[in-house]
């Protein structure tokens, strides 16, 4: 009689806890924000060139590429602060991480991989690096102003182009850091700041690459966070790792 009860017991217990399971909610996962692995860009993405006409991103890509290398960096500054600093570059780590950048592009320079750079200027604090405050976010898209800080951003990241500094043929400008930048509820492009990966906790982003298919599909997570002023320096990859990835999608 007593195992009976037991066993009723048990039974009653397992239907009250199913019963109470099934009530419960489900937990709704919310997607991340941007783009993820295996996404397409949206054609309306768009990036500017140096004489400040606009370019659909994927548009950009030729029939032949197999691999496309986008690499967003911190382009010219005006002025550098004082104290330790390197290079014409605002960001630090964009500079550095030119040596990994350079040595890519030599090492596949024959191969169909092509290696489109996207210069932002310094939006966030653009008065530290000798832009006007409000440089750049601060103003309409239509502003003079607006217009003129972006000349001079551009053209200075030009003439480090010329000068053999940025390693890549093809740069495109992105001023108002659209691409990352996330928008507010009522203001920006539906694609604005999807080329932000969601788990990258720096300010800025940048350095910043990814590597992109034929058809603007995303191959894997972006290669992030090199740090190289950090304490310790934070070196999250190295030159024969995105080689080694650049290659496995080649093959």
């Amino acid at each position: 009689m007593n195992r009976v009860l037991s066993l009723l017991s048990v039974l009653l217990i397992s239907i009250v806890c199913l019963t109470t399971a099934s009530a419960q909610p489900r937990l709704q996962v919310e997607k991340p924000y941007g783009y993820q692995v295996g996404e397409k860009i949206e054609e309306a993405v768009q990036v500017l060139d140096s004489n400040l006409q606009p370019h659909s991103l994927v548009g950009l890509i030729k029939p032949e590429t197999k691999v496309v290398v986008l690499v967003g960096f911190g382009g010219f500054a005006t002025q550098v602060p004082k104290g330790r600093f390197r290079g014409p570059l605002w960001c630090v780590d964009s500079f550095d991480d030119l040596a990994v950048q350079r040595a890519l592009v030599a090492a596949f320079r024959r191969a169909p991989v092509q290696f489109i750079g996207i210069a932002v200027p310094p939006v966030y604090n653009p008065a530290a690096y000798g832009y006007a405050e409000n440089a750049f976010l601060g103003l309409p898209d239509t502003s003079a102003e607006l217009l003129a800080n972006t000349r001079r951003f551009i053209d200075g990241t030009q003439e480090e182009i010329r000068r053999g500094l940025i390693p890549f043929k093809e740069v495109y400008y992105d001023p108002k850091y659209r691409l990352a930048e996330k928008p507010g509820p009522s203001d920006g492009p539906s694609w604005q700041g999807k080329l932000r990966w969601h788990l990258d906790p720096r300010k800025y982003g940048l350095p910043i690459i990814w590597l992109i298919g034929p058809n603007g599909e995303i191959l894997q997570e972006p290669f992030i966070s090199n740090e190289y002023d950090s304490d310790p320096p934070q070196i999250n990859y190295q030159y024969s790792d995105v080689k080694a990835a650049i290659e496995k999608y080649l093959n």
